[in-house]
């Protein structure tokens, strides 16, 4: 007897090569057949007549700890077909860990930590000083760390820390700038010069590439030909229109000096009032909780509830444009790999996990194949991660799965592990499954899955380099 049978839909799989209509069954947690008819005894039936039936997204770029939604971002992700998620840049691992436990969906959850100048590190540390922070992180449990432009490292503290991360065999992320560099072009120029061909997690590279220094267009094959210049960093980049800040103003300004430019470039005066009059007029939106999610909105209400909460919410703006994202997400290189090499969403708990409706959007409008969505939305992502068992629908592998409508685009289910978290509206909590690293040594972690950075994807080209000659 299975524990649960998926019946009738269209099974597609990169790994396997697999594009047909048959059942899928579950056992144990575990992917037991896929077969044209099972007839065999099961505990639960899901129909998927008029669905894909996909690999369960893995995201490498998602938010979930408090200070960005972390309690609703589980259940966003189950919502949107995501089955394991990297935390792209907490804090604090033991954060996203504790929220993760008390909000969970069933998820395979990890993280990265954010390295902050006086928090985690002096603003000009030394090598010593950073493999201590880098100690204490991974004891924690974090995979390793992350460089952010709005920390305020100089290129030569950036370097150290990225030489560190490679020396010590971590995870490193980088969302590109510095304080001689903004996240844009420029920045992504620097980040690929102090790499110096090493290894790096290239945080959302369409968003260096919104026509601040060039056109987008331009600015996007200049990435391109970064990337191909470096072919050790893995890039990702996500399909959304909106980015994500914050909406706080102070003495009548935002705090944020890129949303008063922004709004400029929106063409609303850069100050609270022009900010107030975006919202008002649809351009900007602001995050609103509505149940076990959030959801961008605008007009009137959406400014009353901005002003009730002191303007310290979220805000979405609409600043990447699809001259600069959609030639990214498909552009390849010679050998035939993908120049970036994975859809993610950074989002989680930010309202932008589209990456099934907008990826299948592109699917039907021939700038990707099915198989080539779930490679990149999937099986790259999860060898990356280092884990074997996932981004697959191959017998044995871990029962991960996405149901989706193939009409609306729209997740229908969510199996994580080979219970379903999501069916049909309905989010059914459950106990997460964290993802860390040997050198974790929190009680809490005690049975949590662990992955070696320094033999994944990320550092061997796994993922990366079966796509083509070029990728390795």
């Amino acid at each position: 007897m299975y524990d649960l049978v998926i019946r009738n839909g269209r099974v597609v799989d990169h790994a396997s090569g697999t594009d047909r209509y048959a059942d899928l069954a579950v056992e144990g947690g575990r992917i037991a057949a896929v077969e044209d008819e099972i007839s065999a005894p099961t505990r639960s039936v899901v129909e998927a007549d008029g669905c894909y039936v996909l690999p369960g997204l893995v995201d490498l770029h998602v938010h979930l700890d408090t200070g960005y939604g972390g309690d609703a971002g589980h259940a966003m992700l189950a919502r949107a077909g995501v089955t394991t998620a990297l935390d792209l840049g907490t804090p604090s691992a033991a954060d996203v860990f504790a929220l993760a436990d008390r909000y969970g969906t069933g998820l395979t959850i990890a993280c990265v930590v954010r390295l902050v100048p006086g928090l985690h590190l002096p603003a000009a540390p030394s090598r010593g000083e950073i493999r201590a922070a880098f100690h204490r992180v991974l004891a924690d449990g974090a995979l390793g760390v992350k460089i952010h432009v709005d920390s305020g490292w100089s290129v030569e503290s950036a370097a150290a820390i990225a030489e560190t991360a490679h020396e010590m065999g971590v995870w490193l992320a980088v969302h590109c700038g510095t304080t001689s560099a903004g996240s844009d072009i420029e920045g992504l120029r620097q980040t690929v010069a102090y790499l110096d061909g090493g290894p790096a997690h290239i945080a959302h590279v369409n968003s260096y590439c919104r026509g601040e220094l060039g056109t987008p267009e331009d600015e996007a094959r200049e990435a391109v030909a970064l990337l191909r210049g470096s072919p050790r960093l893995f890039a990702e980049s996500y399909l959304a229109e909106i980015n994500g800040n914050v909406a706080d103003c102070e003495n009548g300004l935002p705090k944020v000096a890129r949303v008063a430019e922004w709004l400029a470039g929106g063409g609303y005066p850069g100050t609270e009032e022009g900010l107030r009059a975006a919202i008002l007029d649809g351009w900007a939106a602001i995050p609103l909780r509505d149940g076990d999610r959030t959801v961008p909105l605008s007009g009137p209400a959406a400014v009353r509830a901005w002003e009730e909460a002191g303007t310290h919410t979220g805000l979405c703006l609409p600043l990447n444009p699809a001259a600069s994202r959609v030639p990214l997400v498909g552009s390849k290189n010679a050998g035939g790999a993908f120049d970036v090499a994975a859809i993610a969403t950074d989002g989680g708990g930010i309202p932008r996990n589209v990456t099934v409706r907008a990826g299948l959007s592109l699917v039907e409008l021939g700038a990707l194949s099915l198989k080539e969505f779930v490679q990149k939305a999937s099986w790259t992502p999860a060898r990356t991660l280092g884990l074997e068992n996932k981004g697959t629908l191959a017998a044995g592998a871990d029962a991960d799965v996405a149901v989706v409508d193939r009409v609306s685009k729209s997740v229908v289910t969510t199996v994580a592990a080979g219970h379903v978290v999501y069916h049909r509206g309905t989010v059914i909590p459950r106990r997460p499954r964290l993802l860390t690293t040997g050198r974790a040594t929190a009680a809490e972690l005690a049975d949590a899955t662990r992955t070696d950075p320094a033999a994944s994807g990320l550092y061997t080209g796994a993922g990366r380099r079966e796509q083509g000659s070029e990728a390795a």
